[in-house]
């Protein structure tokens, strides 16, 4: 039986310097392994020393009941075939394949022959596909990186940016067996046919490029981040450095998070090749519908380590508190479990407690990291016992962190060789993104949780660019205030909007929970909160209780508003890390801003 987390973590062993000017630097002290040049190395370990492990499994399309299930063995064999027909089709190093599907055996078929052909790969959010009329970012992507082939799993769905793509006469290589698209390449006939040549597949070097993954362009168009094999396979290494219980054999995970995100493809996905692990797809995700096939799959496959965003927990929670058989299979082997992308409330941290104390034997610690798509992503990691929800964690073997003083704040910079040598395509942004001394300068604000004690984590404080100040001249620090309205409302509320710069006041947005809200539905059956009485009260008097336990100017919420409509991910309303983009929530929403700000406000502002 585990005691703790400390029969999984490595104890952090953190150095500390400092400048006169107030910079501090921090690096660990413990080594990490250099590991190997190529991705694909550990892909050939497992083919070797574990072949019948299964490597990914997916549901059958045809019967969802079963799981279609392969190798490492069977899925290096199907990559090297696939590798030389990649070639042959005219993919080099400087013509990538774009994916424009989401996770699946299919697309991490290509990813990885590309990776074995020398060829990056582009995985591209397929919501620029599916939840676009314009496809502006796909075509953006396409243009930057001089694609000429995509893949789809599935040309029904993709139909209106295919459509837009045959025009510049890119090439599509389809998964689907009844595709009826005429031009269209079968994955499934390029892994039955023999090369037209002999392939000799290139020597693939550290630096050599595995991928350009793309920011999530909340502010404007995706920038692409270079990924190279060495940024990955650093990355895995110091991962395992301080997790070393993640190199046991027969771990199994059950992960939605997507592929085309550092957090889904380059930290789980690597993860399970580094460790010969299992990883079962699930098709799932943190929404009403989606977490319903997500707890389908933790009954069927029982993880052992598991990742998801604050929301999805939450939801999940939600699920196990009514589920009993659901709960038992989820933590019956679970090791660890693990959020990222943005903070655990208090109240979701005390309902997973809640519930590991009554379905699991053993301690099951709860924690998590930093990092962006510039760092493949990993860059702190909080292997140690915290209960500070905004704790992120110490910097990672062979990471060196750079707190540097920018106005009142101290912006988080990183150096080391998993952080991207550039953006692709633009040296300006590559200029501006690195300090005099070789610095990613990220915009995360922190702080260290003891300056005595750089051993117990850098607190994360928001964007260093998304705190504002009141007319008082009151800085107004956004990232914590918001995580601490969305536990005082939870869980009743999804996030939260802050605002009120250069205002009197502090205000919010509120999204309301749609599936936690259901006892404030109104009696015609409509699910619009936006000037539900109840609902209203039961904000007004729980933010009533807030400011009394925050006082200050800065801390407490005078104003809210509820929004009827979710964030929109079209309008730059949400990133694909799953959580809000304040600057475009409050760019969009400006009338409802203006509104909490009226002398005489609109009967559906809350007034606290």
């Amino acid at each position: 039986m585990l005691k703790g987390p400390n029969d999984l973590f490595l104890t952090p062993d953190i150095c500390k310097s400092h400048r006169d000017d107030g910079v501090v630097y921090l690096r660990s002290n413990t080594p990490v392994s250099v590991g190997p040049e190529n991705i694909i190395f550990y892909l050939n370990r497992w083919a070797e020393q574990r072949p019948h492990t299964v490597f990914l499994a997916e549901r059958d399309k045809d019967d969802p009941a079963q799981w279609v299930r392969v190798t490492y063995l069977e899925f290096r064999d199907q990559v090297a075939r696939l590798a030389a027909h990649l070639r042959d089709l005219g993919l080099s190093a400087d013509r990538p394949l774009m994916l424009l599907s989401g996770n699946s055996i299919a697309n991490a078929q290509l990813m990885f022959a590309c990776y074995f052909s020398g060829v990056p790969v582009v995985p591209v959010s397929p919501s620029y596909s599916l939840l676009s009329k314009t496809f502006d970012k796909v075509l953006h992507i396409q243009n930057l990186t001089g694609a000429e082939m995509v893949f789809v799993e599935d040309t029904h769905r993709y139909s209106g940016v295919l459509e837009t793509l045959d025009r510049f006469g890119l090439k599509v290589i389809v998964s689907e067996k009844n595709s009826a698209r005429a031009n269209d390449i079968h994955l499934q006939d390029l892994l039955d046919k023999e090369s037209a040549c002999l392939f000799t597949p290139p020597i693939i070097n550290g630096q050599d490029v595995a991928k350009v993954l793309f920011t999530s362009g909340s502010t404007g168009m995706p920038k692409g981040v270079i990924n190279t094999h060495r940024m990955m396979c650093i990355n895995q290494e110091a991962m395992a450095a301080v997790w070393p219980f993640i190199e046991e054999p027969g771990h199994v995970f059950v992960d939605w998070l997507p592929w085309h995100h550092t957090f889904g493809g380059n930290h789980n996905l690597n993860m399970v090749l580094r460790n010969g692990a299992s990883l079962y797809i699930d098709s799932g995700k943190a929404t009403h519908d989606g977490v319903i096939e997500t707890v389908r799959n933790i009954k069927d496959k029982f993880p052992t380590v598991y990742f998801n965003v604050a929301v999805g927990y939450d939801m999940l929670a939600s699920k196990f508190e009514s589920d009993s058989e659901a709960a038992r299979s989820f933590f019956k082997n679970l090791r660890l479990l693990f959020f990222a992308a943005a903070a655990l409330p208090e109240s979701t941290r005390l309902r997973l407690e809640r519930l590991i104390d009554e379905y699991a034997d053993h301690a099951i610690p709860i924690t998590s990291s930093w990092g962006q798509t510039e760092t493949s992503p990993a860059g702190t990691s909080m292997h140690f016992y915290s209960r500070l929800a905004n704790n992120i964690g110490v910097p990672l073997p062979g990471v060196e962190l750079k707190l540097a003083p920018v106005g009142e704040m101290l912006e988080l910079r990183i150096r080391g060789q998993n952080v991207m040598p550039s953006y692709y395509e633009n040296p300006e942004k590559t200029a501006e993104a690195f300090d005099e001394e070789g610095f990613l300068c990220t915009g995360d604000a922190v702080e260290l949780a003891d300056n005595n004690h750089p051993e117990q984590g850098l607190i994360f404080k928001g964007r260093v660019n998304e705190n504002f100040k009141l007319s008082s001249g009151t800085w107004v620090n956004v990232g914590e205030l918001r995580l601490a309205v969305v536990s005082a409302l939870a869980p009743l509320v999804s996030d939260v909007a802050i605002c009120g710069h250069n205002e009197n006041y502090v205000s919010a947005l509120l999204f309301p929970n749609v599936s936690e809200c259901a006892d404030f539905v109104c009696d015609n059956g409509v699910v619009d909160f936006s000037e539900n009485k109840k609902l209203h009260a039961e904000f007004k008097r729980r933010l009533a209780n807030f400011n009394e336990q925050n006082p200050a100017s800065s801390r407490s919420v005078a104003r809210a508003l509820i929004e009827s409509d979710s964030p929109s991910f079209e309008m730059n309303e949400i990133t694909d890390k799953g959580y809000l983009n304040q600057r475009g929530i409050l760019l969009n929403r400006k009338c409802h801003v203006e509104s909490l700000y009226r002398e005489s406000p609109p009967l559906k502002v809350i007034i606290i």
